[in-house]
């Protein structure tokens, strides 16, 4: 076992793959103690455990570098620490960025040599075994192209690397692929993955599959590959098709659906409950007893505030960087019926004294009145000068209710110390494929079908607390031509998944991510007179620029590689 732990080291030190940082000689590990599949599946649980790392999904791609859209921004209105990635004030040389490359890139080394390793010792292994290892091979590859996702959405011009030589080729050697060889790379691991991979359900291969990706998985991340594919900065609109016909074939094979209840997600995510109804990739942080690596951020970071010793949490208590805008919610359509809307913000926090709302004013002569969200938003107009106190607090003090840890999370699975969780983290849910299929068959048809609209109210019925199968007047959108179906579409998206680390992705691919984030800056005026100072972001995006992060500074000097528009 001991060898087992050193494999995963030598491949974690030799992190920096592609990075013009390896230029040293390279680790042989030995591999003679890989006998069979149930060592060789320990160590594909090591590419798997690096998607939970701080520059991956622990904390800089849905937390971070998710910051200033119109549903999100950091806490505070000065730019120090984090802030200054969370407000796009940052350079190249941020560390955040640093970080994250390197991440993916130890994450792709893992999954090549993993790769290349089965080819080496599968042969040794028995027949029963080298079926397993078959579902290994796919798994490993669906990572890959996870992996890939990650790195060419975020920083364009990427170098692929498909085999660990690569890895420690000389710096001068080192290319940057063109976007479209990328994703055709990912398509064929993808397409290679679901070839071979069974449904969650069908599975009778794999001793468990929990938190692992299956073939609803690989075809729903597909899906949305084709769809970011087809829009900015390639464009190539070629793919909505293959996106639609994708989805199709996830959403006709039966094998996953919605939950009944919204409220669900949320409950499984912190009791570390896998259902692969819904769940089609998702991370597990599951760690009781450790305050290692193990453990997540979701909740801390961006749940809702808990004074350290009240109530659930013990001696522990956390302060949240990831706050959401109130004009995001001002525009939420039907917030008195959906069910969604009460759930995804907190406007209260948590103290020694229990649940408090963050503004408490004396309203009518009558001290210590507890003012919601929604009394700050739709008091009447004599009240207006009570009403833009009121806004104010909600100007920087709106957080996230999914991770509501004191609603959540049982008191046995409470977070381990000041800075992890153990809240599982949702990189793709069956809603959101869901909405991807609508959309994509809006853009193939020119305007929605019976079974785009059918897609995106079901997502709604059970916004709504109704069943899904079940056509709802309340829930239901119709009659909507191209345009008005393409803003439904978009408008749901948010609401569905505030917070869960897709809306700047999504509004950077629908090529209005500088547009939204001016009229958020706007709209901060119009919510509170001063509110723009609690939105930074509006102040250092720039159009062209912050659709893309930077090549880390190290690699350009190191390796030549041309940075993106707007960063030298």
């Amino acid at each position: 076992m001991k060898k087992i732990y050193l494999f995963l080291s030598l491949t974690i030190m030799a992190y920096m793959g592609a990075s013009c940082s390896l230029e040293e000689t390279a680790y042989q590990a030995d591999e003679s103690y890989v006998k069979d599949a149930d060592v060789a599946e320990l160590l594909l649980q090591g590419v798997y455990k690096q998607l939970g790392s701080d520059g991956i999904y622990r904390h800089n791609l849905p937390f971070i570098f998710n910051l200033t859209t119109d549903e999100a921004k950091p806490e505070g209105s000065s730019l120090t620490a984090q802030r200054t990635e969370g407000c796009n004030a940052f350079t190249a040389t941020s560390s955040y960025v640093q970080q994250t490359w390197q991440a993916l890139y130890a994450a792709i080394y893992d999954a090549n040599y993993f790769l290349e390793m089965m080819g080496r010792k599968m042969p040794e292994f028995t027949e029963d075994d080298q079926k397993k290892c078959e579902l290994f091979i796919a798994e490993a590859k669906a990572l890959r192209a996870l992996l890939y996702f990650e790195l060419v959405r975020w920083f364009g011009n990427v170098p692929l690397v498909l085999n660990t030589a690569d890895s420690y080729k000389s710096a001068h050697e080192h290319k940057q692929a063109d976007p479209t060889a990328v994703y055709e790379q990912i398509e064929k691991d993808l397409k290679d993955a679901i070839g071979i991979l069974p449904y969650a359900d069908e599975d009778n291969v794999r001793r468990s599959n929990s938190f692992r990706i299956s073939k609803g998985g690989a075809l729903g991340l597909l899906a949305k590959v084709y769809a970011t594919w087809a829009g900015y900065p390639v464009l190539d609109e070629s793919k909505w098709e293959d996106a639609a016909n994708t989805a199709k074939q996830l959403v006709e094979s039966g094998k996953h659906g919605l939950l009944p209840s919204f409220d669900t997600l949320w409950v499984n995510s912190a009791s570390n409950k896998w259902d692969p109804k819904e769940s089609l990739i998702e991370l597990s942080y599951w760690s009781p007893l450790s305050t290692t690596e193990s453990c997540g951020r979701v909740g801390n970071v961006n749940g809702v505030r808990v004074t350290q010793g009240a109530l659930e949490s013990g001696n522990h208590g956390h302060n949240v960087f990831y706050y959401l805008n109130p004009p995001f919610f001002t525009s939420w359509k039907d917030y008195e019926k959906d069910l969604r809307f009460g759930i995804s913000y907190a406007d209260y926090n948590y103290t020694k004294d229990g649940k408090k709302k963050y503004c408490i004013k004396t309203i009518d002569g009558v001290k210590n009145q507890q003012v919601s969200f929604l009394m700050a938003w739709l008091w009447k107009d004599q009240h207006k000068d009570w009403r833009e106190n009121w806004r104010f607090e909600y100007s920087y003090r709106l957080t996230n209710g999914k991770w509501d840890t004191e609603i959540y999370v049982p008191a046995s699975n409470y977070q381990v110390d000041n800075n992890y969780t153990n809240i599982n983290w949702y990189v793709l849910r069956y809603a959101d494929v869901l909405l991807l299929y609508a959309e994509a068959l809006n853009e193939v048809n020119a305007g929605p079908t019976a079974e785009a609209y059918e897609a995106l109210n079901m997502v709604r019925r059970r916004g709504f607390g109704q069943d899904v199968n079940t056509p709802s007047a309340d829930a239901d959108v119709s009659g909507l031509d191209y345009a008005g179906f393409q803003k439904a579409v978009r408008d749901e998206r948010g609401w569905e998944m505030v917070g869960e680390g897709h809306r700047r992705q999504d509004l950077i691919r629908w090529g209005i991510y500088y547009e939204t984030v001016m009229d958020t800056y706007v709209a901060y005026s119009a919510w509170y007179s001063t509110g723009q100072k609690y939105y930074l972001g509006g102040e250092y995006t720039i159009k062209g620029k912050h659709e893309l992060l930077p090549i880390p500074q190290r690699e350009v000097d190191l390796c030549g590689y041309k940075q993106n528009p707007g960063w030298n």
